[in-house]
């Protein structure tokens, strides 16, 4: 899952899982597709050379050891093997902090460790503007970046924002890589 907005995109290394799975479940393999996900994803929107901030795991980034071993174990062996493949990666760098940088400019995609890792940033600066783009499928697939919304489902309350930008997206990335017949 990646998600595109105005401001930010985040492409996350694990998704919908209970937050005590998350460390058990990530691997420098896992982390570094999610790099290569994200850096291909990048590229087809139109980034020429993506800047890639990490997120680290624990809080700021664990702080050496002292707060967590993921980042030495795990995210740092698949930052070195993307830049060995050419990616500006960079990082593991606290999730609390990088995100500023990102909204600045100074990066193209960040990297979540986990779903409210990325997405809080995402949804607070660009509800009913961001778009959850499918990455990995040689097909293109856009859609809104919240869920089935049932808690207004039959109300008249939605905001179809996030609807029309998901549409957007596919129509410029079809655009720019038009399917052979």
């Amino acid at each position: 899952m990646m998600f595109v907005s105005p401001r930010l995109r985040v492409i996350l290394a694990s998704a919908h899982q209970p937050l005590m799975e998350v460390g058990r479940t990530l691997t420098a393999d896992r982390v570094l597709a999610t790099l290569v996900l994200g850096h291909d994803a990048c590229t087809r929107l139109g980034v020429g050379s993506p800047r890639i901030a990490v997120c680290g795991l624990n809080p700021h980034a664990g702080e050496g050891g002292v707060l967590g071993d993921e980042e030495q174990r795990i995210i740092e062996p698949a930052i070195r093997a993307a830049q060995g493949r050419g990616m500006d990666a960079r990082g593991p760098f606290p999730g609390d902090t990088i995100f500023n940088a990102a909204v600045r400019g100074d990066f193209d995609l960040v990297v979540a460790m986990y779903h409210d890792q990325g997405l809080i940033p995402v949804k607070l600066l660009d509800r009913d503007r961001a778009v959850n783009l499918t990455v990995g499928l040689p097909i293109i697939r856009t859609s809104p970046d919240h869920g089935t919304a049932f808690d207004i489902a039959g109300k008249n309350a939605a905001d179809p924002g996030s609807m029309t930008a998901a549409v957007e997206l596919a129509i410029h990335m079809c655009g720019r890589h038009p399917f052979v017949a």
